[in-house]
């Protein structure tokens, strides 16, 4: 029984040294994602649309009458940021194990990009994440 236990303790400890190496992998795999997302990004800037042939700028009136209808409406809700991508959603999930929404949108808040857990919940189930309820009630994500 002693021998058993101490072979268990092995096990665990070895486990735990390959999940210290498991999450450095993800660190490392979730900043190449970041910087890649972010040079997508900064690339859309610089002229990443372009025109189809043959169409033209809008100008006078119908575009000032245009932009004046579009600030009256407001912008509704806030744009998810462009470095949160699908991947960046399942690299935290890989992370936390199993989280809601919110834990996720909490986690890459806490990197530096806010982002809500609606936004969450579209990226996490358009990425293929597996969708657990949870013994609370509440959706909770996996990785695939």
């Amino acid at each position: 029984m002693v021998g058993q236990i101490a072979d268990l303790v092995a096990e665990v400890a070895a486990l735990r040294t390959d999940n210290a190496s498991l999450r450095a992998d993800l660190e490392t795999a979730l900043t190449m994602f970041e910087r890649s997302s972010a040079a997508l990004s900064s690339g859309a800037a610089h002229g990443g649309r372009r025109r189809k042939a043959g169409t033209t700028r809008r100008t006078g009136r119908a575009a000032r009458s245009r932009a004046v209808a579009q600030s009256k409406r407001g912008r509704r809700g806030r744009a998810t940021p462009a470095s949160v991508t699908p991947n960046v959603v399942l690299a935290v999930i890989g992370k936390l194990g199993e989280a809601t929404a919110a834990e996720i949108a909490a986690e890459i808040s806490r990197a530096g990009v806010p982002v809500g857990g609606r936004a969450v919940r579209h990226l996490a189930e358009s990425a293929g994440a597996r969708v657990v309820a949870g013994s609370d009630g509440r959706r909770r994500y996996t990785t695939p």
